[in-house]
């Protein structure tokens, strides 16, 4: 298939707008659940279809590159997200400061707070032929057994 600017373009521009809005439901915590997935899978599409744009239009780019503008904007852009990633670091969110800790809590203590019964949730995982044994925490279940860790949650909150 040859590349084509009239398919590319507008595919681009939709997919573009898409990705944009999912982000800014994201950063509001709008419709949280559903624009995540919208948002990484299209943003996939955006990378692919990106680079179709460029391969259209080298020619053109390539002049934008010699800009001193290109060089001053790609560090501006590189020195912001390597902030954000600092920052990030530097402070956690909390989901994920609460993932980390449930990971490598004692199971017993996952399930208390998750307000789970042991027994029944050993059944479970056992039932779908996941074995209990030798784990201490969460992580170590799925990591024994070689499963997502959604799969271990899921099947124990049933």
């Amino acid at each position: 298939m040859r590349l084509n600017r009239n398919f590319v373009t507008p595919l681009i521009t939709v997919v573009f707008l898409i990705v944009a809005l999912s982000g800014i439901l994201m950063f509001f915590h709008l419709f949280d659940g559903y624009t995540e997935v919208v948002h990484e899978i299209l943003g996939l599409v955006f990378v692919v279809f990106s680079v179709f744009h460029i391969i259209l239009n080298w020619k053109a780019l390539k002049i934008h590159f010699r800009k001193r503008f290109f060089i001053s904007a790609t560090i501006t852009v590189a020195a912001i997200s390597l902030l954000l990633i600092v920052q990030q670091y530097n402070n956690p969110k909390l989901d994920a400061i609460l993932l980390e800790k449930i990971t490598n809590a004692p199971i017993g203590d996952v399930l208390k707070v998750l307000q789970v019964d042991s027994t029944e949730a050993v059944k479970r995982l056992e039932a779908n032929g996941i074995s209990y044994d030798g784990a201490v925490t969460m992580e170590e279940i799925w990591t024994n057994n070689k499963i997502h860790p959604k799969i271990v949650f899921d099947l124990i909150m049933e």
